[in-house]
C-alpha cells in the first residue's frame, strides 16, 4: 500500500464505537486509554460518527484488541455485536425498518457506505431465505483478513436483528486467498419477517393487477342533462 493510501480515511468511527462497547460489556479489564492511544485515536474522534479512519489506525487497533482480549476472533464477535440494540443505534432502526433480511441485504450497499470506503459491496437475491454478497476493494486498498470475519459477523447480525437464528454463511472465494473479490453466500431460516414480505410482495402484485383490469372495463360514464 502506497503512503497516500495508508493515510486516507476509509472507516467510519462507528466501527471503533462498536469495538469500544463491546470491550466495555465483555472485557472491563481492557485499558481503553491504552487501546486508543497505541492506534492514534482520540476519543472524540471516536464519538464523532462523521469521524473516518485510515487502514493503519484501524489495523494497530484491532491488532492490539485482540492482544489485550487475548482472542484472535475478536472483529467477528465485533461484528454480531452490532445486533445489540446499545452497539449502532440509528443504523440498526435502519435496518429494522427492512421487512426481513432479504430487503436488509438487498440495500447492503448503502449500508456499508455509511461504515466504509474502503470496497464496492453488491448483493443478489437468490430466494426468499439466502442472498449473494460480493464485496470487491477498491482499486489499491489492502484490507485485511481481520476484516473478512468482521463482515461475516455484520452479516450473522442482520439476522439476529429480525430474532432468527444465525445463519449459514459459506465464504467460497476470498481476497485474501487470491480472489478479486470476497463472495458470500447467506441462507437463514424462514421467520414471520419473511412471511410478510412474501405476502406484501404478492398482494402488489395481485393489486396492481386488478387496477389495470378495473381501468380496462370500467364502463364509460355519460354525464346527462337536466
Amino acid at each position: 500500500m502506497t503512503p497516500k493510501l495508508e493515510q486516507e480515511q476509509l472507516y467510519n468511527s462507528r466501527i471503533i464505537n462498536t469495538y469500544i462497547k463491546l470491550l466495555k460489556k465483555e472485557y472491563p479489564a481492557v485499558d481503553l486509554s491504552q487501546l486508543l492511544d497505541h492506534a492514534g485515536i482520540r476519543g472524540y474522534q471516536v464519538a464523532d460518527q462523521s469521524h473516518w479512519f485510515t487502514q493503519e489506525q484501524l489495523d494497530r487497533f484491532h491488532d492490539k484488541t485482540a492482544e489485550l482480549c487475548r482472542d484472535p476472533g475478536i472483529a467477528r464477535e465485533a461484528g454480531r455485536y452490532s445486533a445489540t440494540p446499545e452497539a449502532i443505534g440509528v443504523m440498526r432502526q435502519y435496518i429494522l425498518g427492512m421487512v426481513g433480511p432479504g430487503h436488509a441485504f438487498g440495500l447492503i450497499r448503502n449500508a456499508a457506505s455509511k461504515f466504509t470506503r474502503s470496497a464496492r459491496y453488491q448483493s443478489r437475491r437468490l430466494s426468499d431465505n439466502a442472498v449473494e454478497i460480493l464485496v470487491t476493494p477498491h482499486p489499491g486498498i489492502e484490507e485485511r483478513r481481520y476484516q473478512c470475519e468482521n463482515r461475516i459477523g455484520f452479516f450473522e447480525a442482520v439476522c439476529t436483528m429480525f430474532n432468527s437464528s444465525l445463519p449459514q454463511v459459506e465464504h467460497s472465494e476470498c481476497c485474501f486467498e487470491g480472489a478479486r473479490h470476497c463472495r458470500y453466500l447467506i441462507r437463514w431460516r424462514r421467520s414471520a419477517a419473511d412471511w410478510w414480505s412474501r405476502v406484501r410482495d404478492l398482494s402488489a402484485v395481485g393489486l396492481a393487477g386488478a387496477c389495470t383490469a378495473a381501468a380496462a372495463w370500467k364502463p364509460l360514464v355519460r354525464c346527462s342533462r337536466w
